[in-house]
């Protein structure tokens, strides 16, 4: 490596003349400044100064555009810098009128208004020309007339729909008929929208077809060039992200391929960022030169191609990426890296036999760069080829430089470009991202272009950059070319210490990275082995009771494909799979071994259960592949759903036994099975949910019943074998496939069933609780959910999240967004309604086993509430895009979208559990607000808005368990965001699955010595009554005369659990946790009070039991109540009515109630006198009466026997709740940037 005590005389003579060429370049570059260019130069490095600066300007940009109502704008723009400041790198002039505007500028908004946006687009204006013609035309005549060619990059709204997509495809059109414009950049993204790597095929025909109107539209187009030559227009390849890199390459090159083609030019990007672009290159070298072979003799051989070299500009982006689906990044580790694979490129590509074929454009304002390439092409004899490009407006005196130096021969033309984007003056909106990109690089802390604003040669600067150079050239033939994503689902290798076994950090398990063309190949064989054909044998499923099969003659149970037509499958082919059912006599044998648990699972140590649980998640991971295409075969679910369900089943696996593990380190608390556990789980999340609620019940020393839905037996058969092959008893998880009927209120209504985890529809929970009210039921129930986009959203990212949010898995998540609630301005918008209307319509809808349809069949055809949704209209309602079921297949049903839905309406009210969108107006966030919290529901819940002030609203009164900003709504990922909800999505005591307390429902908890206690930040009275306590004790007291020691020992113990409940509430649970800290992304873990608590005092109740209910329910900020019963006389009641008690009791309320009477009560619905919570001593407390009423309501009665360790006792008073906000812009971080 170069060093700054390093001579210059030991380099290669290469090097030298680079660096001498870049001082003659950089010395006459500053002579060229003009005035305007020196005062941006000095504001720039005011800029650099303050790098707060950045953050306000990029929200000032980003925001102030969101809103087409001037009141609404100024005041978020004043927002904006009340909140941040006025930018310090602004001149003096400009912050003294923003001053003005702070003062003044809500009194006039329209003008206010227009004055910002045309300030703001003033400024950028050397950057992002305006599209309108005489100012777009007049420019490019100016850059003609200096010989410099202009490569044109349209700017405008999001691609989301193919009817945008095609409006793009006209606009482009329409560019190269332009006579003044010769060079176009297009994306493939902007020509066919919704690309997904997996329908690789079928993405590429289309990009192919309409890249090839856009060629032939080129050469029917061709310039007259000075030297004489007419020659078609240019159009450019971009790249974008990793994920097109592949896709691009082959439309690319495949086009080209044509015969029409065979004598275009045309272009592509590559990115030096990313370490597979050098393979990439070679690549396109070797196609481009078979080509090119023989051109001129006998027509055979055909024109060269051009290859643009970019650093990149999507890095930020492609490392939030990685980080959220716990992918390894795509791009180089460091700048010094990604230089050195440009120059290795730019070598490479130099090559004459190289440039012959691929004609090369060099992308960059770094002068060591440029003068490296001027001297390695004078070097190699490169006179032709070989073009510099630059971007419009950034270091305009760099450019001016080059373009004498290309100019002092007698020819007009240079070899310089300048990318240059337009924009109209109404879609300026559209160009935020790129302005985002563009003030990154430019800070970027070892970019050129951060230095270029005034430097000067020999400075400190000017050294660092010369470094950099020569670290990056010295290192360019030494650093991989191999791609950082290596994931090959065909030939993987899971290493020993995998999971959390063998590693105590849990980390979530990545999902198929489809763009990696090996697990392209085994998506392929996945779909060969799993499709079913007319030759396809039915797969037989044995009943097993224990680990006896059930020989005798059983009912069968057939499914077929439902991406099939029901006639063509009836006629054609055979069924997939064949169960065997359980009869009602099967279902009480199978109860009764698991109580009797003859293999004594339940005597196993945790550690030993989490080692066979590691067992069973890598057989999962050796099964995702027959996983996937069971999903698709029997419940017609796509790959791309079923992969990241895999995943999350994995994480269940991994991550409760390792929830059970830390539980125990951090308390000294013992924990036991609880039993029997019978865990139902849907058919709409066949293998995560089932997986989930077999693992926690398991990971607790359970023995298990496992009843799959009737939709989805094969998986379930697929999930038990994953548990039985790791070593799990065949008597400890038992899988009992029953109908509906008497078999199943058999097995849910058993004595001998201890705790049931069922999620599925809210009715089936209550019949349920009805049935068994003694049972712990923990149920994940449905949902009404709701995305409410206000005026300050970003409405391109809006549809583009309610398109996956709404529809994935054609709508039959029971987290899908089914209500879209959009503030006026929005839902007024048409050009909001066309691009949503648009997207929806693109969605390609069909059998699953065509990987381009994104949607695939319905499990069944629609139930009684779907097919009303989808079938009428009520007043106000009208169709935006009329539901229209398959002619062939009758599960199979388009999106269809219901505008104009009003309150209290059926759609308004009703889970659709189908792709049906209904539209909401709403007048104000607040409205939005009441409007989604109207329904009884609260399991997800969805904001879109920019706005800190809207987003701190919305979470403070929304009432939903899962809430998500900015981002879809769907796909919860265990610990990271803990999936559960409230009010009737939600029955049971409302602990959310993969959460670090979800496991603690299915145990016993005994106490083996003292509660955790530690230091408290705050002060509070409950604090002060404990050491008060403290204090008469150490003083021998007598707090009762009856019973003395009794209550000394009880007070002695409450005292330990009122601090343990202070302490763990600080620690654990008055905050929010982000277990990850993932860029761009948070997700935050948070506990809310339930809202009120009734402790119900009984005879048996002791003291301790009674007092520290109260002080957790108080510590936890519920409203407290002490509900005695009548005639109620003992030492607690003597206690709570004397001074101590009345000092710990404070503002809580005592009443005196039969049981009756509290019963009658807790079905008051009535928000202000509603009881939320009733909280017992103790199970066999509880009396039937007040079991019955739960029942009816859905309402959870706490009974568990009262701890003194904080960490569970808080729990009965809290309910969770997990809030998912993607932060970043365009991968930008703003104030958070490290």
């Amino acid at each position: 490596m170069h060093s700054p005590s390093q001579k210059k005389t030991d380099l290669p003579k290469i090097l030298l003349k680079t660096l001498a060429l870049a001082e003659k370049w950089q010395n006459r570059a500053n002579t060229l400044r003009t005035k305007d260019e020196l005062k941006q130069q000095q504001m720039m490095r005011r800029l650099l100064n303050h790098p707060s600066d950045k953050t306000v300007v990029m929200h000032l940009v980003d925001q102030s555009f969101r809103s087409g109502n001037p009141r609404r704008a100024v005041d978020q723009f004043r927002y904006l810098l009340q909140h941040h400041g006025i930018p310090r790198f602004f001149p003096q002039v400009e912050q003294w009128l923003l001053k003005l505007f702070l003062r003044f500028g809500n009194l006039v908004p329209q003008i206010s208004h227009s004055q910002i946006l045309r300030k703001i687009r003033d400024d950028t204006r050397s950057t992002i020309l305006p599209e309108e013609p005489e100012i777009l035309n007049a420019h490019l005549k100016k850059r003609q007339s200096e010989g410099v060619q202009v490569n044109l990059n349209h700017l405008g709204e999001a691609v989301l729909g193919d009817g945008e997509a095609l409006n793009r495809l006209k606009h482009y059109g329409d560019s190269l008929r332009n006579p003044d414009i010769h060079t176009i950049s297009i994306k493939i993204s902007n020509i066919v929208a919704q690309l997904h790597p997996l329908g690789f095929e079928n993405e590429l025909d289309l990009i192919c077809e309409r890249l090839s109107e856009l060629y032939r539209i080129a050469q029917e187009n061709a310039v007259l060039h000075s030297d004489g030559t007419r020659r078609a227009k240019f159009v450019n390849l971009d790249m974008e992200s990793y994920h097109d890199l592949d896709l691009t390459m082959a439309a690319f090159m495949r086009t080209l391929d044509q015969a029409e083609f065979k004598n275009l030019q045309a272009g592509i990007v590559l990115q030096a960022y990313l370490p597979d672009s050098f393979l990439r290159q070679q690549e396109l070298v070797k196609w481009a030169k078979k080509r090119v072979k023989n051109a001129g003799t006998s027509g055979a051989g055909g024109s060269p191609v051009k290859m643009r070299l970019v650093k990149g500009a999507n890095l930020v982006m492609e490392a939030v990426e990685a980080e959220v689906f716990g992918w390894p990044l795509t791009v180089f580790d460091s700048k010094i890296e990604t230089d050195a694979n440009f120059k290795r490129m730019l070598e490479f590509g130099l090559q004459p036999e190289n440039i012959a074929a691929v004609h090369f454009g060099l992308a960059s304002h770094n002068l060591f760069d440029l003068a490296y390439t001027h001297v390695l092409a004078e070097e190699r004899g490169i006179s032709a080829g070989l073009v510099y490009e630059m971007l419009e407006g950034m270091a305009d005196h760099v450019r001016r430089t080059l373009q004498e130096e290309k100019r002092k021969g007698k020819n007009k033309e240079t070899n310089l470009l300048l990318y240059t984007p337009v924009t109209s003056q109404d879609q300026f909106i559209s160009a935020i991202a790129y302005l985002v990109r563009r003030l990154d690089e430019n800070t970027s802390a070892d970019n050129f272009l951060r230095h270029s604003f005034d430097i000067r040669v020999g400075s400190p600067e000017w050294k660092f950059l010369e470094n950099q150079f020569l670290e990056a050239w010295q290192l360019k033939d030494k650093i991989s070319f191999e791609p950082r994503r290596q994931q090959n689902r065909n030939k993987e290798i899971f290493p020993e210490n995998l999971g959390t076994f063998a590693d105590p950090i849990f980390r979530n398990e990545p999902d198929t990275d489809w763009v990696l063309p090996e697990n392209r190949k085994w998506a392929n064989k996945i779909r060969k082995k799993w499709q079913p054909t007319e030759k396809t044998k039915v797969r037989k499923i044995p009943l097993f009771i224990g680990n006896t099969e059930i020989k005798a003659k059983r009912k069968q149970q057939l499914f077929f494909d439902p991406s099939q037509p029901t006639l063509y499958v009836a006629a054609e082919i055979s069924p997939v799979y064949s169960v065997m059912l359980a009869t009602k006599t099967d279902v009480i044998n199978a109860v009764k071994i698991a109580k009797d648990d003859p293999t004594n699972w339940r005597q196993t140590t945790l550690l030993e259960r989490h080692e066979m649980l590691s067992g069973a998640a890598l057989n999962m991971r050796k099964k995702r592949g027959d996983l996937i295409g069971v999903a698709a075969a029997v419940c017609g679910k796509t790959f791309y759903e079923t992969d990241p369900e895999i995943s999350e089943a994995i994480d269940f696996i991994e991550y409760y036994p390792h929830s059970l593990s830390l539980l125990e380190k951090q308390t000294s608390l013992k924990l036991s099975p609880l039993g029997v556990v019978l865990v139902i789980p849907p058919w709409n999340f066949p293998i995560a949910i089932p997986t989930g609620g077999v693992a926690a019940a398991l990971a607790c020393g359970n023995t298990v019943l496992f009843k799959p839905s009737p939709l989805a037996f094969p998986l379930g058969a697929e999930i038990a074998n994953c548990f039985w092959d790791a070593g799990i008893p065949r008597e400890a998880l038992q899988l009992v496939t029953c109908e509906d009927g008497e078999p199943i209120q058999t097995l849910s209504g058993h004595p001998d069933v201890d705790a049931i985890i069922f999620t599925g529809g809210t009715q089936t929970a209550l019949k349920l609780l009805e049935n068994r009210p003694d049972a712990e039921l923990s149920a994940e129930t449905g949902g009404k959910n709701a995305t409410i986009v206000t005026a300050m959203a970003d409405r391109d990212q809006t549809i583009e999240h309610v398109l996956h949010s709404a529809f994935s898995h054609s709508g039959q998540k029971c987290s899908a967004t089914s209500l879209l609630v959009l503030e006026a301005e929005v839902y007024e918008d048409e050009t909001f309604r066309k691009q949503l209307l648009d997207a929806i319509q693109t969605l390609k809808v069909g059998s699953v086993w065509n990987f381009s349809n994104k949607m695939g069949p319905l499990i069944r055809e629609p139930l009684a509430d779907l097919q009303t949704g989808l079938e009428t209209l009520e007043p106000g309602e009208s169709w935006a895009l009329q539901a229209k079921c398959d002619d062939a297949n009758p599960k199979l049903w388009p999106p269809a979208v219901k505008w104009g839905v009003c309150r209290g309406s059926f759609s308004h009210q009703t889970e659709f559990f189908g792709p049906l969108l209904s539209v909401m107006r709403a007048e104000s966030l607040e409205d939005a607000i009441e409007i989604v919290n109207d329904t009884d529901y609260g399991l997800t819940s969805g904001l879109e808005s920019l706005d800190p002030r809207e987003q701190k609203i919305w979470m403070e009164k929304i009432k939903a368990g899962n809430l998500y900003i900015n981002r879809v709504t769907t796909g919860a990922v265990v610990l990271r965001q803990s999936f559960g909800g409230m009010g009737l999505s939600a029955i049971g005591a409302g602990i959310k699955a993969g959460s670090p307390n979800y496991t603690v429902q299915f145990c016993r908890i005994e106490e083996s010595a003292a509660p955790t206690q530690g230091p408290l930040r705050e002060e509070s009275s409950l604090h002060y009554l404990a050491r008060n306590w403290q204090s008469q004790l150490a003083r021998n007291k007598d707090f009762s005369a009856e019973h003395p020691e009794e209550i000394r020992h009880e007070l002695q113990k409450t005292i330990q659990a009122i601090y343990s409940c202070l302490f763990q509430y600080e620690r654990e649970f008055s905050g929010e946790q982000d277990f990850f800290r993932l860029r761009g992304q948070d997700n935050l873990f948070r506990y809310l009070p339930v809202g009120k608590v009734t402790v119900r005092l009984h005879p048996d109740d002791g003291l301790f039991e009674t007092l520290i209910r109260i002080a957790a329910a108080r510590i936890a900020k519920c409203k407290v109540e002490v509900s005695l019963p009548p005639e109620l006389k003992n030492y607690v009641s003597e206690f709570l009515t004397g001074t101590e008690g009345k000092r710990l009791c404070d503002s809580v309320e005592i009443c005196t109630e039969s049981d009756e009477e509290l019963a009658e009560r807790f079905l008051i619905t009535n928000m202000t006198s509603k009881i939320d919570r009733l909280r017992y001593a103790h199970p066999d407390r509880v009396p039937k009466t007040i079991h019955q009423a739960a029942a009816k309501l859905g309402k959870h009665i706490s009974r568990h026997v009262p701890l003194a360790e904080g960490r569970i006792e808080m729990l009965r008073y809290l309910r969770e709740q997990s809030i998912s906000v993607d932060y970043h812009r365009y991968g930008n971080l703003g104030e958070r940037e490290v």
